[in-house]
């Protein structure tokens, strides 16, 4: 069982989603404080997107963020020099920040898990509309078989659609407007709105 209170890691311009892979390079004292207490311990730390702020102060040490991040789990960490990590983390679920916890050097919060509704049903019709977006998109874009290859992975649904996520060119209020989604069609949804306003030139802001 996880602990009540979780490290907070914020990052600029990084959105991470559940069933999905991201490398961190880890520099920032602090944050290798919090690296090392994670690796000696449960292994999740909180994934979180700041909000744009001219007062964001270093390295995320004031930066407002967003309500809701993703629980991360590192599955490799490879220490390097003065301190540094090179870590790879996966995304476990979606959760909504509650509130901060002082009382060390890095961010940490009360965090609970954001509803994900799974047993909604997904239409064939609204399937299909998706992958005409899809390829509509990639067309314009031209990264079909880039398309191609994210489609034949061996994967289901919801872990498919969260790695288009992450793999195609969405703004990070774009993907953070992905990621809090409540169901399976709520987010093929949404992602047919972003990938319709990409292929008319325009794109959602301030989600």
């Amino acid at each position: 069982m996880l602990p009540a209170i979780l490290p907070l890691f914020p990052l600029p311009q990084v959105v991470l989603f559940p069933q999905t892979f991201l490398p961190l390079h880890v520099f920032e004292p602090r944050y290798q404080e919090m690296t090392v207490e994670v690796l000696n311990g449960h292994h999740h730390l909180v994934l979180v997107l700041m909000r744009e702020s001219p007062d964001a102060g270093p390295f995320g040490e004031t930066a407002s963020t967003f309500e809701v991040g993703c629980l991360a789990e590192v599955v490799r960490a490879e220490p390097l020099t003065g301190g540094r990590w090179n870590l790879l983390v996966q995304g476990k679920e979606a959760v909504r920040i509650l509130e901060e916890v002082p009382g060390k050097s890095f961010r940490q919060a009360h965090t609970a898990p954001l509803p994900f509704d799974s047993s909604v049903l997904w239409p064939g019709p609204h399937r299909r509309r998706l992958m005409e977006s899809l390829h509509a998109y990639a067309a314009k874009e031209g990264i079909e078989a880039q398309l191609k290859e994210l489609l034949d992975l061996p994967l289901e649904d919801a872990a498919r659609l969260n790695t288009l996520a992450m793999a195609l060119d969405f703004e990070p209020t774009e993907r953070q407007f992905l990621l809090e989604s409540p169901d399976l069609p709520a987010l093929a949804e949404r992602m047919i709105q972003l990938l319709d306003f990409a292929q008319g030139g325009r794109a959602i802001h301030g989600v």
